[in-house]
């Protein structure tokens, strides 16, 4: 029984997530599809592509205008092992920072850290 609880427990910690919205700051410039676009073109083809070395965080700022910068980050929350993420683990991650918190957010999921956040300036 105690291995199972273990177990059980262990299971639901790995799988839990915890978010946050930025309480002030700017807000998204633009349509939520097309923040999350450019979130997803960083999941598939650009900076969130490849392994992640433990503990490694990738980080990109998107210019958006010429007076919005868009700033994701992702990190491997694991010091001890290096893991690819899902190209749609990526982009489901980035949907909830940006369709749920209108000034970006940030979150854990499963080992990563998610950070979604629209700023004023450039890159």
């Amino acid at each position: 029984m105690y291995f199972a609880t273990t177990f059980v427990s262990l299971f639901l910690l790995a799988g839990s997530a915890s978010a946050a919205c930025h309480g002030s700051g700017a807000n998204w410039p633009g349509a939520y599809n097309v923040m999350l676009s450019l979130a997803e073109n960083e999941c598939r083809r650009g900076a969130f592509t490849g392994v992640f070395a433990p503990g490694e965080t990738k980080y990109k700022c998107v210019q958006y205008g010429s007076g919005s910068k868009l700033e994701f980050s992702v990190q491997n929350l694991n010091d001890r092992a290096s893991f690819d993420l899902g190209d749609d683990d990526c982009v489901k991650e980035f949907r909830r920072d940006i369709f749920d918190c209108s000034r970006g957010g940030y979150h854990d999921q499963s080992g990563w850290h998610f950070s979604a956040d629209p700023n004023d300036g450039t890159c």
